[in-house]
Order: C-alpha cells, then structure tokens, then sequence
C-alpha cells in the first residue's frame, strides 16, 4: 500500500468507497469490487487479447478490534496495480467468498453492461489461510 496509515480515522478515510457486491458465477458465489468506469475499461483495453499475469495478496492490519485488509493486485503484463483497502469488521463475507470461490471479479461501479473481469486467485489457499485469520481477529 502505498500510503501512509497511521491512526484509525487514516484507515477509515481510505477505505475503498465504491465497495463489492457478491455476483453468482454458474452456481458458485464470487465477490467482485466495483471500480469507476475508467479504471475498469484501462483494465480490459491493457488486458484485452494477451495472456494475464496477475498477482493477488491480502494484507490484513488490525487493532485488536477494527479488521482492515489491503487488496493488492498487480497485472504485471498490463503494468497496472491497485490497491482496494476494505474495512474487514463490514465486508467478511467479501473474504468468506474469496476464498470459497478462489477468483475475484472486478465490475464498473456504473454501468448499464454487465461485463465483469474475472481473476483467478493463484493460491486460494492463502485467500483461505486469511479469511481464517480475519474471522478470528473479528470475533
């Protein structure tokens, strides 16, 4: 993550306004987080037509009670990388289904189309791993 966090109110303000929703993908459900339109047509048009190489990680930073976690990808073929900070206490079923599903989708946040991009997780053992870790620091 690239900015500085350094108190509760930090994290609050750069939580990734635009959210997710929870799509259903030929019977299984996958969280998909909504970007603003341009972002999500830079992601197809750089993506469109070449192999993808894209790295996902979590970073889970917690207080003892606030739950946030830092959503990295990078599409390294693309030369694109985001960060998506979700405030985890509000979004558990976002992980919950990450790690079920072992993709992630990305949407645009307004858009009458219903394309979505699909990203394989390439360890869902590791979305796994967090989920179980986000869940305990949780409760």
């Amino acid at each position: 993550m690239k900015k500085n966090l350094n108190s509760l109110e930090d994290f609050l303000a750069n939580v990734h306004k635009l959210g997710f929703s929870i799509i259903d993908y030929n019977g299984t459900k996958v969280p998909c987080l909504l970007l603003e339109n341009v972002q999500f047509e830079n992601i197809v048009s750089k993506s469109y037509g070449k192999p993808s190489l894209i790295d996902t990680n979590l970073n889970i930073y917690d207080d003892g009670h606030h739950v946030f976690v830092n959503l990295n990808i990078n599409f390294i073929n693309a030369d694109l990388e985001f960060d998506f900070l979700l405030f985890a206490n509000e979004s558990i079923d976002f992980f919950r289904f990450l790690s079920t599903a072992g993709m992630l989708g990305i949407a645009p946040h307004e858009s009458k189309s219903s394309n979505i991009f699909f990203v394989q997780l390439p360890k869902k053992d590791r979305a796994e791993k967090a989920f179980e870790l986000i869940k305990s620091k949780i409760n």
